[in-house]
């Protein structure tokens, strides 16, 4: 089962995003956050998971890996 950071960094990846861009759109003034959290260095507040997922362009369920395959959601 992967961590959430590994799951982030893996979905960055998929879509081509450095830490910086990823960063900026979740509204940190700086990657250093990003890498902390694909790390596993720090903890993200749940909150943060939402907006992670929305970012990223999937669910809080696969974003903390409670499911394997990414599940289709409506209007995508």
């Amino acid at each position: 089962m992967s961590t959430v950071g590994e799951n982030i960094l893996r979905m960055r990846r998929q879509l081509g995003w450095t830490q910086e861009e990823l960063a900026k759109r979740m509204g940190y003034e700086s990657k250093s956050t990003i890498n902390k959290i694909e790390l596993g260095i720090n903890d993200i507040p749940q909150n943060k998971i939402i907006k992670f997922a929305e970012v990223l362009g999937t669910t809080p369920a696969h974003l903390m890996g409670w499911i394997d395959k990414e599940e289709k959601c409506e209007g995508r």
